[in-house]
Protein backbone atom coordinates (compact mmCIF):
# COMPACT_ATOMS: atom_id res chain seq x y z
CA UNK A 1 0.00 0.00 0.00
CA UNK A 2 1.20 3.48 -1.15
CA UNK A 3 1.97 5.98 1.98
CA UNK A 4 4.21 8.57 0.09
CA UNK A 5 2.47 11.34 -2.09
CA UNK A 6 3.22 14.34 -3.86
CA UNK A 7 0.24 15.89 -2.23
CA UNK A 8 -2.05 14.85 0.85
CA UNK A 9 -5.64 16.72 1.00
CA UNK A 10 -7.47 16.63 3.98
CA UNK A 11 -11.04 17.20 3.50
CA UNK A 12 -13.11 16.17 0.51
CA UNK A 13 -15.21 18.96 0.13
CA UNK A 14 -15.51 21.00 -2.39
CA UNK A 15 -12.36 22.91 -1.76
CA UNK A 16 -10.38 19.70 -1.44
CA UNK A 17 -12.23 17.77 -4.56
CA UNK A 18 -11.20 21.25 -6.60
CA UNK A 19 -7.47 21.18 -5.20
CA UNK A 20 -7.61 17.54 -6.45
CA UNK A 21 -8.82 17.78 -9.98
CA UNK A 22 -6.13 20.39 -10.90
CA UNK A 23 -3.57 18.31 -9.43
CA UNK A 24 -4.68 15.04 -11.16
CA UNK A 25 -4.32 16.67 -14.48
CA UNK A 26 -0.62 16.88 -13.95
CA UNK A 27 -0.11 13.80 -12.90
CA UNK A 28 0.69 14.12 -9.40
CA UNK A 29 -0.26 11.16 -6.75
CA UNK A 30 -2.76 12.51 -4.24
CA UNK A 31 -4.07 11.34 -1.25
CA UNK A 32 -7.74 12.42 -0.03
CA UNK A 33 -8.29 11.97 3.53
CA UNK A 34 -12.06 12.62 4.99
CA UNK A 35 -13.66 11.31 8.20
CA UNK A 36 -16.94 10.97 6.19
CA UNK A 37 -18.05 7.66 4.19
CA UNK A 38 -19.20 9.87 1.64
CA UNK A 39 -17.03 12.44 -0.51
CA UNK A 40 -18.23 15.85 -1.62
CA UNK A 41 -18.80 17.51 1.75
CA UNK A 42 -22.32 18.71 2.52
CA UNK A 43 -22.68 20.08 -0.46
CA UNK A 44 -22.62 16.94 -2.49
CA UNK A 45 -23.77 14.87 0.33
CA UNK A 46 -26.28 12.11 -0.96
CA UNK A 47 -26.94 7.93 -0.37
CA UNK A 48 -24.26 5.68 -1.90
CA UNK A 49 -26.73 4.43 -4.15
CA UNK A 50 -28.41 7.43 -5.14
CA UNK A 51 -28.50 8.38 -8.46
CA UNK A 52 -29.85 11.72 -8.23
CA UNK A 53 -27.50 15.05 -8.06
CA UNK A 54 -29.55 17.21 -5.78
CA UNK A 55 -32.21 19.35 -6.04
CA UNK A 56 -31.74 22.55 -7.33
CA UNK A 57 -28.49 21.80 -9.49
CA UNK A 58 -29.90 23.79 -12.53
CA UNK A 59 -28.58 27.05 -10.25
CA UNK A 60 -25.32 25.79 -8.91
CA UNK A 61 -22.87 25.13 -11.03
CA UNK A 62 -20.70 24.00 -8.75
CA UNK A 63 -22.80 21.14 -7.65
CA UNK A 64 -23.17 20.21 -11.56
CA UNK A 65 -19.24 20.21 -11.66
CA UNK A 66 -18.86 18.54 -8.44
CA UNK A 67 -21.09 15.39 -9.35
CA UNK A 68 -19.24 15.24 -12.84
CA UNK A 69 -15.56 15.26 -11.12
CA UNK A 70 -17.15 12.82 -8.89
CA UNK A 71 -18.40 10.13 -11.46
CA UNK A 72 -14.77 10.69 -12.94
CA UNK A 73 -12.73 10.45 -9.84
CA UNK A 74 -12.62 6.60 -9.72
CA UNK A 75 -10.46 6.77 -12.91
CA UNK A 76 -7.85 9.32 -11.77
CA UNK A 77 -4.75 9.11 -10.03
CA UNK A 78 -6.44 10.25 -7.05
CA UNK A 79 -7.03 7.80 -4.08
CA UNK A 80 -9.56 8.51 -1.48
CA UNK A 81 -9.30 7.40 2.27
CA UNK A 82 -12.78 8.30 3.93
CA UNK A 83 -14.32 7.11 7.09
CA UNK A 84 -10.82 7.99 8.23
CA UNK A 85 -9.67 10.34 11.02
CA UNK A 86 -6.54 12.91 10.10
CA UNK A 87 -4.89 13.10 13.89
CA UNK A 88 -1.89 15.14 13.73
CA UNK A 89 0.85 16.58 11.51
CA UNK A 90 4.40 15.78 12.24
CA UNK A 91 7.96 16.42 10.89
CA UNK A 92 8.69 15.52 7.05
CA UNK A 93 5.17 16.20 6.21
CA UNK A 94 3.69 13.19 7.91
CA UNK A 95 0.00 12.99 8.88
CA UNK A 96 -1.09 10.72 11.50
CA UNK A 97 -4.89 9.17 10.43
CA UNK A 98 -6.70 6.47 11.46
CA UNK A 99 -8.68 4.46 8.72
CA UNK A 100 -12.10 3.22 8.57
CA UNK A 101 -10.70 0.21 10.59
CA UNK A 102 -9.81 1.81 13.30
CA UNK A 103 -5.62 1.42 12.22
CA UNK A 104 -3.75 4.24 13.20
CA UNK A 105 -1.37 4.79 9.79
CA UNK A 106 1.37 7.30 8.47
CA UNK A 107 1.15 9.08 5.35
CA UNK A 108 3.79 11.32 4.01
CA UNK A 109 3.60 14.14 1.09
CA UNK A 110 5.85 16.49 -0.35
CA UNK A 111 2.92 19.23 0.08
CA UNK A 112 -0.50 19.14 2.66
CA UNK A 113 -3.57 21.02 1.37
CA UNK A 114 -5.78 21.47 4.66
CA UNK A 115 -9.31 21.81 3.51
CA UNK A 116 -11.04 20.85 6.87
CA UNK A 117 -14.49 22.75 6.83
CA UNK A 118 -16.45 24.06 8.94
CA UNK A 119 -19.14 23.25 11.76
CA UNK A 120 -22.04 25.30 12.88
CA UNK A 121 -21.69 27.72 15.66
CA UNK A 122 -24.75 27.84 18.57
CA UNK A 123 -26.54 29.73 21.01
CA UNK A 124 -27.44 27.95 23.59
CA UNK A 125 -31.07 28.22 25.93
CA UNK A 126 -32.74 26.32 27.91
CA UNK A 127 -33.65 22.60 27.06
CA UNK A 128 -31.11 22.45 23.93
CA UNK A 129 -29.69 19.04 25.86
CA UNK A 130 -33.69 17.70 25.01
CA UNK A 131 -33.49 14.70 22.56
CA UNK A 132 -35.09 16.19 20.04
CA UNK A 133 -33.17 19.16 19.50
CA UNK A 134 -30.01 19.08 16.82
CA UNK A 135 -28.52 21.28 14.48
CA UNK A 136 -29.46 21.96 11.19
CA UNK A 137 -26.70 20.45 9.64
CA UNK A 138 -27.46 16.80 11.51
CA UNK A 139 -30.77 17.20 9.81
CA UNK A 140 -29.95 17.58 6.51
CA UNK A 141 -27.36 14.71 7.44
CA UNK A 142 -30.14 12.59 8.37
CA UNK A 143 -32.04 13.25 5.10
CA UNK A 144 -29.27 13.48 2.74
CA UNK A 145 -27.24 10.51 3.35
CA UNK A 146 -29.91 8.51 4.88
CA UNK A 147 -33.22 9.23 3.73
CA UNK A 148 -34.57 9.54 7.29
CA UNK A 149 -36.45 12.70 8.32
CA UNK A 150 -35.22 14.09 11.60
CA UNK A 151 -39.10 14.26 13.24
CA UNK A 152 -43.04 14.43 12.22
CA UNK A 153 -43.27 17.83 13.99
CA UNK A 154 -40.24 20.26 13.09
CA UNK A 155 -39.37 23.96 13.81
CA UNK A 156 -36.20 24.94 12.20
CA UNK A 157 -34.76 27.80 13.82
CA UNK A 158 -31.48 30.31 14.52
CA UNK A 159 -29.73 32.53 11.97
CA UNK A 160 -28.49 30.42 9.33
CA UNK A 161 -28.51 30.57 5.52
CA UNK A 162 -29.61 26.40 6.15
CA UNK A 163 -32.78 27.52 7.47
CA UNK A 164 -35.03 27.91 4.57
CA UNK A 165 -33.03 25.27 2.61
CA UNK A 166 -33.56 22.56 5.02
CA UNK A 167 -36.89 23.45 5.68
CA UNK A 168 -37.69 22.75 1.77
CA UNK A 169 -36.12 19.42 1.95
CA UNK A 170 -37.89 18.27 4.50
CA UNK A 171 -41.43 19.23 2.57
CA UNK A 172 -39.96 17.44 -0.14
CA UNK A 173 -39.26 14.41 1.83
CA UNK A 174 -42.62 14.24 2.87
CA UNK A 175 -42.10 16.20 6.58
CA UNK A 176 -44.26 18.64 8.17
CA UNK A 177 -42.31 21.97 8.85
CA UNK A 178 -44.63 23.36 12.26
CA UNK A 179 -42.52 26.69 11.34
CA UNK A 180 -39.39 28.39 10.68
CA UNK A 181 -38.35 31.30 13.07
CA UNK A 182 -34.98 33.41 11.59
CA UNK A 183 -33.61 35.43 14.54
CA UNK A 184 -32.16 38.21 12.24
CA UNK A 185 -34.27 41.12 10.52
CA UNK A 186 -34.93 42.12 7.30
CA UNK A 187 -33.05 45.04 7.32
CA UNK A 188 -30.48 43.32 8.71
CA UNK A 189 -30.45 40.65 5.81
CA UNK A 190 -30.20 43.43 3.26
CA UNK A 191 -26.71 44.51 4.11
CA UNK A 192 -26.32 41.15 2.03
CA UNK A 193 -27.47 43.00 -1.55
CA UNK A 194 -23.54 44.62 -0.92
CA UNK A 195 -22.26 41.53 -2.41
CA UNK A 196 -25.37 41.32 -5.34
CA UNK A 197 -22.80 40.45 -7.95
CA UNK A 198 -22.88 36.52 -6.35
CA UNK A 199 -25.86 36.54 -4.26
CA UNK A 200 -28.17 36.33 -6.93
CA UNK A 201 -28.34 32.83 -8.02
CA UNK A 202 -28.55 32.42 -4.07
CA UNK A 203 -31.84 34.55 -4.22
CA UNK A 204 -33.06 32.77 -6.83
CA UNK A 205 -32.54 29.57 -4.85
CA UNK A 206 -34.15 31.22 -1.79
CA UNK A 207 -37.06 32.01 -3.59
CA UNK A 208 -37.13 28.40 -5.33
CA UNK A 209 -36.96 27.12 -1.37
CA UNK A 210 -39.81 29.72 -0.07
CA UNK A 211 -42.20 29.00 -2.93
CA UNK A 212 -43.10 25.27 -1.21
CA UNK A 213 -43.13 26.56 2.29
CA UNK A 214 -45.90 29.37 1.37
CA UNK A 215 -48.29 26.59 -0.57
CA UNK A 216 -47.67 24.10 2.60
CA UNK A 217 -48.28 27.57 4.46
CA UNK A 218 -45.53 26.89 6.97
CA UNK A 219 -45.58 29.55 9.32
CA UNK A 220 -42.58 31.98 8.65
CA UNK A 221 -41.44 34.51 11.69
CA UNK A 222 -38.22 36.61 11.57
CA UNK A 223 -37.15 38.43 14.45
CA UNK A 224 -37.39 35.23 16.50
CA UNK A 225 -34.98 33.90 18.94
CA UNK A 226 -35.28 30.13 20.17
CA UNK A 227 -35.36 30.50 24.52
CA UNK A 228 -36.15 27.55 25.98
CA UNK A 229 -37.21 23.85 24.40
CA UNK A 230 -39.32 21.68 26.64
CA UNK A 231 -40.19 17.87 27.66
CA UNK A 232 -39.93 14.95 29.83
CA UNK A 233 -38.04 12.85 28.01
CA UNK A 234 -37.83 14.43 24.50
CA UNK A 235 -38.53 17.58 22.96
CA UNK A 236 -42.56 18.35 22.98
CA UNK A 237 -42.48 22.34 22.73
CA UNK A 238 -40.04 25.22 21.74
CA UNK A 239 -40.69 28.33 22.65
CA UNK A 240 -39.66 31.50 20.60
CA UNK A 241 -39.82 34.98 21.46
CA UNK A 242 -39.20 38.14 19.70
CA UNK A 243 -35.55 40.12 20.17
CA UNK A 244 -34.70 43.86 19.75
CA UNK A 245 -31.63 45.45 17.62
CA UNK A 246 -28.87 44.14 20.46
CA UNK A 247 -30.44 40.80 20.61
CA UNK A 248 -32.29 40.74 23.78
CA UNK A 249 -35.81 39.17 24.29
CA UNK A 250 -38.64 41.45 24.26
CA UNK A 251 -41.05 40.06 27.47
CA UNK A 252 -44.34 39.56 26.52
CA UNK A 253 -43.72 38.26 23.00
CA UNK A 254 -43.06 34.49 24.18
CA UNK A 255 -44.64 32.00 21.97
CA UNK A 256 -44.60 27.93 22.29
CA UNK A 257 -44.60 25.84 19.20
CA UNK A 258 -45.71 22.37 19.31
CA UNK A 259 -42.48 19.77 17.96
CA UNK A 260 -40.81 16.70 17.96
CA UNK A 261 -37.76 18.21 16.51
CA UNK A 262 -35.76 21.00 16.60
CA UNK A 263 -33.37 21.99 13.78
CA UNK A 264 -31.33 25.19 14.73
CA UNK A 265 -28.09 26.88 13.90
CA UNK A 266 -26.11 30.33 14.27
CA UNK A 267 -23.42 30.38 11.66
CA UNK A 268 -20.41 28.65 11.03
CA UNK A 269 -17.03 28.74 12.66
CA UNK A 270 -14.09 27.26 10.82
CA UNK A 271 -12.03 23.88 11.90
CA UNK A 272 -8.27 25.11 13.03
CA UNK A 273 -7.87 22.17 15.15
CA UNK A 274 -5.21 20.86 12.55
CA UNK A 275 -3.67 24.38 10.79
CA UNK A 276 -3.20 24.82 14.74
CA UNK A 277 -1.33 21.66 15.97
CA UNK A 278 0.69 21.75 12.49
CA UNK A 279 2.14 25.25 13.80
CA UNK A 280 -0.27 27.57 11.60
CA UNK A 281 -0.99 30.60 12.66
CA UNK A 282 -4.37 31.92 12.99
CA UNK A 283 -6.55 34.55 13.64
CA UNK A 284 -9.59 36.21 14.57
CA UNK A 285 -12.05 38.28 12.46
CA UNK A 286 -15.82 37.84 13.03
CA UNK A 287 -15.93 38.55 9.19
CA UNK A 288 -14.86 35.08 8.25
CA UNK A 289 -16.61 33.28 11.29
CA UNK A 290 -14.43 33.48 13.99
CA UNK A 291 -10.82 32.28 14.29
CA UNK A 292 -9.47 31.23 11.08
CA UNK A 293 -6.45 29.99 9.46
CA UNK A 294 -4.18 32.61 8.28
CA UNK A 295 -3.11 32.27 4.31
CA UNK A 296 -1.33 34.47 1.90
CA UNK A 297 -3.10 35.25 -1.72
CA UNK A 298 -1.75 31.75 -3.23
CA UNK A 299 -3.56 30.04 -0.13
CA UNK A 300 0.11 29.17 1.43
CA UNK A 301 -0.57 29.01 5.28
CA UNK A 302 2.72 30.26 7.81
CA UNK A 303 4.01 26.78 7.75
CA UNK A 304 6.29 25.88 4.66
CA UNK A 305 4.61 23.42 2.61
CA UNK A 306 1.63 23.68 4.37
CA UNK A 307 -1.50 25.04 1.96
CA UNK A 308 -5.26 25.92 3.39
CA UNK A 309 -8.13 26.11 1.54
CA UNK A 310 -12.09 26.79 1.68
CA UNK A 311 -13.84 27.41 5.09
CA UNK A 312 -10.61 26.93 6.69
CA UNK A 313 -9.05 30.49 5.77
CA UNK A 314 -12.99 31.89 6.45
CA UNK A 315 -16.44 31.17 5.93
CA UNK A 316 -18.14 32.13 2.78
CA UNK A 317 -19.40 29.46 1.14
CA UNK A 318 -19.11 26.95 -1.71
CA UNK A 319 -17.91 29.34 -4.09
CA UNK A 320 -14.93 30.63 -2.18
CA UNK A 321 -14.18 27.09 -1.71
CA UNK A 322 -14.10 26.21 -4.95
CA UNK A 323 -11.51 29.02 -5.84
CA UNK A 324 -9.65 28.76 -3.09
CA UNK A 325 -8.73 24.99 -4.10
CA UNK A 326 -7.81 25.60 -7.24
CA UNK A 327 -5.57 28.53 -6.50
CA UNK A 328 -3.83 26.32 -3.59
CA UNK A 329 -3.72 23.41 -6.51
CA UNK A 330 -2.04 25.77 -8.94
CA UNK A 331 0.43 27.32 -6.38
CA UNK A 332 1.22 23.63 -5.28
CA UNK A 333 2.19 22.74 -9.07
CA UNK A 334 4.52 26.07 -9.50
CA UNK A 335 6.70 24.70 -6.69
CA UNK A 336 6.60 21.17 -8.09
CA UNK A 337 6.89 21.25 -11.41
CA UNK A 338 8.17 23.31 -14.12
CA UNK A 339 4.91 25.54 -15.46
CA UNK A 340 5.66 28.72 -17.21
CA UNK A 341 5.18 32.10 -15.29
CA UNK A 342 2.86 33.01 -18.21
CA UNK A 343 0.55 29.29 -17.36
CA UNK A 344 0.55 30.34 -13.55
CA UNK A 345 -0.67 33.60 -14.10
CA UNK A 346 -3.40 33.17 -16.45
CA UNK A 347 -5.03 30.67 -14.06
CA UNK A 348 -4.14 32.29 -10.71
CA UNK A 349 -4.67 36.01 -11.22
CA UNK A 350 -8.15 35.74 -12.17
CA UNK A 351 -9.16 33.43 -8.97
CA UNK A 352 -7.83 35.77 -7.02
CA UNK A 353 -9.61 38.82 -7.90
CA UNK A 354 -12.31 36.37 -7.95
CA UNK A 355 -11.85 34.94 -4.31
CA UNK A 356 -11.93 38.91 -3.24
CA UNK A 357 -15.70 38.98 -4.15
CA UNK A 358 -16.70 35.77 -2.11
CA UNK A 359 -14.97 37.01 0.49
CA UNK A 360 -16.80 40.46 0.62
CA UNK A 361 -20.00 37.86 0.74
CA UNK A 362 -19.28 35.80 3.21
CA UNK A 363 -18.06 39.00 5.69
CA UNK A 364 -21.74 40.10 5.50
CA UNK A 365 -23.21 36.94 6.22
CA UNK A 366 -20.78 36.40 8.97
CA UNK A 367 -21.91 39.38 10.88
CA UNK A 368 -25.58 38.43 10.09
CA UNK A 369 -25.42 35.07 11.73
CA UNK A 370 -22.78 36.63 15.14
CA UNK A 371 -24.32 36.84 18.22
CA UNK A 372 -25.23 40.81 19.20
CA UNK A 373 -23.80 42.45 22.43
CA UNK A 374 -27.35 41.27 23.92
CA UNK A 375 -27.81 38.05 23.01
CA UNK A 376 -26.47 36.18 26.34
CA UNK A 377 -27.82 38.10 29.23
CA UNK A 378 -31.27 36.25 28.75
CA UNK A 379 -29.78 33.08 29.11
CA UNK A 380 -30.42 31.35 32.73
CA UNK A 381 -27.51 30.06 34.51
CA UNK A 382 -28.27 26.83 34.51
CA UNK A 383 -28.33 26.38 31.26
CA UNK A 384 -25.12 23.85 29.88
CA UNK A 385 -22.66 25.15 27.50
CA UNK A 386 -20.61 22.16 27.48
CA UNK A 387 -22.34 19.38 27.11
CA UNK A 388 -19.45 16.79 27.51
CA UNK A 389 -18.44 18.50 31.10
CA UNK A 390 -22.14 19.16 32.10
CA UNK A 391 -20.27 23.13 32.60
CA UNK A 392 -23.21 25.43 32.62
CA UNK A 393 -23.41 29.44 32.13
CA UNK A 394 -23.72 30.17 35.30
CA UNK A 395 -20.53 28.44 36.03
CA UNK A 396 -18.94 30.38 33.37
CA UNK A 397 -19.73 33.83 34.93
CA UNK A 398 -19.06 32.61 38.23
CA UNK A 399 -15.39 32.28 37.25
CA UNK A 400 -15.04 35.40 35.60
CA UNK A 401 -16.14 37.27 38.29
CA UNK A 402 -13.08 35.72 40.36
CA UNK A 403 -11.12 37.21 37.87
CA UNK A 404 -10.29 34.91 35.16
CA UNK A 405 -11.27 36.44 31.66
CA UNK A 406 -9.59 33.95 28.83
CA UNK A 407 -10.85 30.71 27.38
CA UNK A 408 -7.52 28.99 28.43
CA UNK A 409 -8.34 30.36 32.25
CA UNK A 410 -12.22 29.41 31.87
CA UNK A 411 -10.93 25.68 30.57
CA UNK A 412 -8.74 25.12 33.51
CA UNK A 413 -10.72 26.28 36.27
CA UNK A 414 -14.30 24.09 34.66
CA UNK A 415 -13.10 21.33 32.39
CA UNK A 416 -15.10 23.50 29.81
CA UNK A 417 -13.82 21.94 26.22
CA UNK A 418 -11.93 18.99 28.12
CA UNK A 419 -14.65 16.40 26.69
CA UNK A 420 -14.93 14.21 24.01
CA UNK A 421 -15.34 16.76 21.27
CA UNK A 422 -12.64 18.90 22.34
CA UNK A 423 -14.05 22.15 22.62
CA UNK A 424 -15.65 22.16 19.21
CA UNK A 425 -18.98 22.88 20.20
CA UNK A 426 -18.28 24.91 23.62
CA UNK A 427 -15.11 26.67 22.49
CA UNK A 428 -17.00 28.96 19.88
CA UNK A 429 -19.94 29.96 22.45
CA UNK A 430 -17.18 30.57 25.35
CA UNK A 431 -14.93 33.39 23.19
CA UNK A 432 -18.56 34.89 22.30
CA UNK A 433 -19.32 35.12 26.17
CA UNK A 434 -16.16 35.71 26.80
CA UNK A 435 -16.08 38.87 24.36
CA UNK A 436 -19.39 40.21 24.74
CA UNK A 437 -19.09 40.45 28.82
CA UNK A 438 -15.51 41.42 28.73
CA UNK A 439 -14.28 44.36 26.80
CA UNK A 440 -10.46 42.97 25.56
CA UNK A 441 -8.88 42.16 21.79
CA UNK A 442 -9.91 37.95 20.94
CA UNK A 443 -6.10 37.92 21.10
CA UNK A 444 -5.92 38.08 24.74
CA UNK A 445 -9.42 36.44 25.03
CA UNK A 446 -7.96 33.61 23.18
CA UNK A 447 -9.33 30.31 21.80
CA UNK A 448 -8.67 26.98 22.63
CA UNK A 449 -5.68 24.74 21.61
CA UNK A 450 -5.05 22.10 19.68
CA UNK A 451 -2.74 18.74 20.14
CA UNK A 452 -2.03 15.60 18.38
CA UNK A 453 -4.51 13.70 17.88
CA UNK A 454 -6.84 16.73 17.37
CA UNK A 455 -9.65 13.69 17.27
CA UNK A 456 -10.55 11.28 19.74
CA UNK A 457 -8.36 7.71 19.28
CA UNK A 458 -8.41 4.58 21.41
CA UNK A 459 -5.06 3.65 22.91
CA UNK A 460 -5.54 0.31 21.23
CA UNK A 461 -5.29 1.68 18.00
CA UNK A 462 -2.42 3.70 18.78
CA UNK A 463 -0.40 1.10 20.09
CA UNK A 464 -0.81 -0.77 16.60
CA UNK A 465 0.42 2.29 14.64
CA UNK A 466 1.78 1.63 11.22
CA UNK A 467 4.66 3.54 10.75
CA UNK A 468 6.56 5.29 8.01
CA UNK A 469 10.09 5.96 7.43
CA UNK A 470 11.08 9.65 7.24
CA UNK A 471 11.49 10.99 3.79
CA UNK A 472 14.33 13.78 3.38
CA UNK A 473 12.89 14.98 0.69
CA UNK A 474 12.90 18.89 1.30
CA UNK A 475 9.86 20.49 1.31
CA UNK A 476 7.71 23.01 -0.65
CA UNK A 477 8.96 26.09 -0.42
CA UNK A 478 5.23 28.01 -0.48
CA UNK A 479 6.44 30.73 -3.33
CA UNK A 480 4.48 29.56 -6.05
CA UNK A 481 6.88 31.28 -8.43
CA UNK A 482 9.64 29.55 -6.98
CA UNK A 483 9.40 26.76 -9.37
CA UNK A 484 8.74 28.29 -12.43
CA UNK A 485 10.30 29.55 -15.82
CA UNK A 486 9.85 32.95 -17.35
Amino acid sequence: MNRHYDVIIVGSGVAGLAAAEILSRHNRSILVVDENFHIGGQLLRQPPSSSQEGRGLVLDGIKRWGHRFLKRLPDGNVRVLNGAQALGIFPGFVLLAQDADGQVVEYQANTLILATGTRERFLPFAGWTLPGVMSTGAAQILMKSHRVLPGSNIVVGGCTPLMLVLAADILANQGKVRAVLDQSRPFQKAKLLGAASILWPKLIEGVACLIPLIKARTMLRQGMRIVEAHGSNALETVVAAEVDANGRIIQGTERSYAADTLAVGHGFAPNIELPQQAGCDIGFDIGKGGWYAKVDQYMATTTQGIYAAGETTGVAGSGKAFIEGRIAAWSILGNLEDISRKTFTKNVQPLIQLRERHVHYGRLLNHLCHPPPGAFEDIPEETIVCRCEDITIGDIKRNVAKGLTTVKGIKKATRCGMGNCQGRICGPILFDFLSTCIQQSPDVTGCLRARAPVKTVALGSLSTMSRIRANTKKPSSGNPTAGVRS
